[in-house]
């Protein structure tokens, strides 16, 4: 009798084993934690990337952008998020303090809004204040105005910034740049960021 319940005792161990060892095997490496990343499963992918053929992301911006007669750099974006239904680009310096004192003053270069969202690029020069090469629909709010860092100072850092909403912009014509901003707020799906350097080079000195 006792050698029948010790019998019975070790297959019962031996089954319970065998399913625990099952159960163990199926589960996915890491303790089965769902990987990290998008949704399902799957790793997030890229966000929406600004990129140009005019300079290196923060390199040194050529004259031919620079100053009051540059032209706007070329510019073309991929990775736009699902439903995005226009874009608006801006171009600043946020280094100088405009207006005096102020906290969160910078310089504007450059504001494009209104660009449909099937647009991925602009060319070069569209920024003009003439431009004929703007996207259907799109308007400037400043048209494009280059670097002019001077010679004396440091670098000035010059960000071009690209913005994806998920709903279209209802602006005044002679909306600003600070009524753009607001109303943009609770729209904004993504950025995408491009960046560049520029000081003007000193005049050689007068020969004595």
């Amino acid at each position: 009798m006792r050698q029948r319940v010790l019998r019975r005792l070790t297959m019962m161990c031996i089954v319970a084993f065998a399913i625990g060892h099952s159960v163990t095997a199926q589960q996915p490496q890491g303790g089965g934690a769902p990987p990290a990343g998008g949704r399902g499963g799957a790793p997030a992918g890229p966000g929406l990337t600004l990129t140009s053929t005019a300079w290196p992301d923060g390199g040194e911006i050529p004259a031919k952008h620079a100053g009051a007669m540059g032209v706007s750099p070329a510019l073309s974006w991929t990775n736009v998020p699902m439903g995005t239904a226009e874009f608006v680009l801006i171009m600043n310096d946020p280094e100088p303090v405009r207006p005096a004192l102020s906290v969160t003053g910078d310089i504007l270069h450059w504001m494009m809004v209104k660009i449909p969202a099937s647009t991925t690029s602009l060319p070069e020069g569209a920024g003009a204040a003439t431009s004929t090469t703007l996207p259907a629909g799109a308007r400037q709010v400043a048209p494009f105005r280059g670097p002019g860092a001077p010679a004396a100072g440091p670098r000035h850092h010059y960000t071009l910034t690209l913005y994806a909403l998920n709903a279209p912009l209802t602006l005044a014509e002679n909306a600003d740049r600070a009524a753009v901003m607001a109303a943009m707020e609770g729209k904004v799906l993504a950025r995408g960021i491009f960046g560049g350097r520029f000081m003007q080079t000193a005049a050689p000195a007068a020969a004595k």
